[in-house]
């Protein structure tokens, strides 16, 4: 297939939003003395809030919780989970909003991202298809210098909905001016990325570092980013 439009999720696949994440927790873990709650270890914060993350967005992705729900509630139900008590409902929104104003700062990259989009960026026309918020993904990709690769950076604040709806996929074809048989989808989330794109008939690379067992094959599966240089 001669593909000319290349669609690539950000966290998770390009963004390593663990190691940027871990860092901003770090600096959390300290600014708001976490010890004092008796959180003992920096290790447990970090665990607990990257499984409480990922249940919250895999929420939000299927449409039970707005985006406003994720924001509110990850940083107070982290904390409550780690036997935090009698806290201010405010306490977590005002941590979620320290979290938001350090974390597009950070600029650690998944291995073999910039090598990757320098083989591509002179044969393809690269975009971003994203369920994050748009000026925080702008700032995220201006951080980790890779912003200027991309053509369009479409989140679900422009496109009215979010992965895997097929329709933010419909409205990126329109808005790149793309053919659906040219184009491909490349993410990290097996629901959102890959089964939204299907949905879309729009081909597919599953970044699958994990080796995580798919239900519907994607058009390619890999393990490594630099894996794209052997498919395109």
């Amino acid at each position: 297939m001669a593909y000319k439009h290349l669609f690539f999720d950000l966290d998770h696949t390009l963004w390593d939003f663990e190691k940027n994440s871990a860092e901003c927790l770090a600096d959390i873990y300290e600014i708001f003395d976490f010890k004092s709650l008796n959180i003992s270890t920096l290790e447990s914060f970090q665990q607990e809030f990257s499984v409480v993350n990922r249940h919250h967005w895999s929420l939000l992705e299927q449409n039970l919780i707005t985006h406003e729900d994720l924001r509110r509630r990850r940083f107070q139900e982290t904390l409550e989970n780690l036997g935090v008590k009698d806290l201010e409902k405010s306490f977590g929104l005002e941590i979620n909003e320290y979290f938001l104003e350090l974390l597009p700062k950070k600029a650690h990259l998944i291995e073999g991202a910039i090598d990757v989009l320098e083989y591509l960026l002179p044969k393809y026309e690269l975009h971003i298809i994203s369920n994050g918020w748009q000026d925080i993904q702008v700032n995220k990709m201006k951080s980790s210098e890779i912003h200027h690769y991309f053509g369009e950076i479409i989140t679900n604040e422009l496109a009215g909905t979010r992965k895997p709806d097929r329709r933010i996929f419909d409205y990126a074809i329109e808005v790149t001016k793309a053919d659906l048989v040219e184009s491909l989808m490349i993410g990290d989330n097996y629901e959102a990325d890959i089964l939204g794109a299907i949905n879309a008939k729009m081909d597919t690379v599953f970044y699958n570092p994990d080796n995580i067992p798919t239900s519907q094959k994607p058009t390619f599966d890999i393990k490594k980013l630099v894996e794209l240089k052997e498919i395109l």
